[in-house]
């Protein structure tokens, strides 16, 4: 016989699902959003363990944490998979608490990274967000069968299937692109030099490959149009890389557009590479940790408007083999994407599929509720 619950646990339950549901969903997106950036703080916590793993090895760790983040989210808050979820989830946070605990106590990164870029908190208060959040879930593990699935059982695999596409769309698309939603320090329609408008402005700083000395005025056209190439490991860098830099060289050159590299390395890696590609746009030096909170990839171009970001990609993502072909467009501006409207339409796209799912759930719940009614009014009827 089913347990019946008091109308208290139900509402702590549900309130339960919504926050430890959303607490989850919010950590698995916003490290999703941008991979690259979950990879980097995943290198800090290896290299402060003394540790180093393949590449395609933390890129699928990387990957397979930010879905199962979200996913187990996305099913707290909708109360699906009821017993097995908040078990899952408690496994989870078997794994954060003492994790969290130990960097905490030994701080061996500056912040955890547990909400990405898009909110930076102490390692202590990270801490304390486990341990109020493990006892939330230590709840559901007990109390989550009080509370309705929002989607069917016979559903919810779906919901599976729309959760793990939505959010490795997210995933693939930040990290072969550009993260859809830039919570760094140099998002779209900021400036990217230092001491643009005043002295006090903070900005990315570029320095003379030889001697070291400040170049942001000279590196910065404040009344034209700019290319910014990027690259925080010159030495990663392919031959095929080089030549289609050199031949958007050529096209900015042709169109009136400046354009520059800031690079990271050794000098003698620098000039090697200077060698090897024939650069013959001008280069400047600055910190790879200060190239990568600007763009991710390698390279990476960034566009400028009078000194403005206007887009960000990858150069592997913009979809030009020749710049100097005569289909390729004379408008720097085209070569960018509209990461808002991608973004609005995966999400919408996402949630019309979930809205649908609980939409044939409830329908034969309130059919059911329909006819129970109906019975009971002609027994009314019949009574009287």
């Amino acid at each position: 016989m089913p347990v019946k619950y008091s109308l208290t646990i139900r509402i702590i339950t549900w309130s339960l699902r919504i926050i430890c549901g959303g607490l989850f969903i919010f950590s698995g997106f916003v490290k999703a959003v941008d991979p690259w950036g979950t990879i980097f703080k995943v290198e800090d916590y290896l290299a402060a363990f003394g540790m180093a793993i393949p590449f395609a090895l933390l890129r699928l760790f990387v990957f397979g944490l930010c879905a199962v983040e979200f996913i187990v989210g996305c099913f707290l808050f909708m109360g699906c998979f009821r017993k097995s979820c908040p078990v899952f989830a408690a496994l989870i946070m078997v794994f954060m608490l003492p994790l969290t605990l130990w960097v905490a106590i030994e701080n061996p990164v500056a912040e955890c990274g547990c909400f990405g870029d898009a909110l930076q908190i102490s390692n202590w208060l990270t801490f304390w967000k486990n341990i109020l959040l493990s006892v939330g879930i230590a709840w559901l593990v007990r109390y989550n069968l009080s509370g309705i699935c929002m989607i069917s059982p016979a559903f919810q695999w779906l919901a599976v299937v729309a959760s793990g596409l939505f959010i490795l769309i997210v995933e693939l698309i930040g990290f072969i692109y550009q993260p859809l939603i830039d919570f760094r320090g140099y998002p779209i329609g900021s400036h990217l030099f230092a001491d643009y408008e005043d002295e006090n402005d903070e900005g990315l700083d570029v320095f003379d490959i030889d001697t070291a000395d400040d170049k942001n005025d000279e590196a910065l056209d404040p009344d034209g149009k700019e290319l910014v190439v990027m690259i925080p490991k010159v030495s990663m860098v392919s031959p095929a890389t080089t030549w289609k830099l050199n031949s958007l060289y050529e096209w900015a050159q042709d169109n009136d557009v400046k354009m520059i590299g800031v690079v990271s390395g050794s000098t003698e890696e620098i000039k090697e590479w200077e060698d090897l590609s024939m650069a013959t746009y001008p280069l400047y030096l600055a910190d790879d940790t200060a190239i990568k909170e600007v763009v991710r990839g390698n390279p990476g171009i960034v566009y400028l408007d009078h000194g403005k970001i206007e887009w960000k990609a990858t150069l592997g993502s913009i979809n030009i083999d020749d710049f100097l072909s005569p289909e390729v467009s004379g408008d720097a501006s085209t070569f960018g994407r509209d990461n808002a409207q991608i973004l609005l339409n995966c999400v919408l796209s996402y949630l019309i599929v979930i809205f649908f799912l609980i939409f044939i759930s409830f329908t034969p719940r309130m059919a059911h509720l329909l006819v129970k009614g109906g019975l009971a009014s002609k027994r009314g009827v019949k009574h009287h």
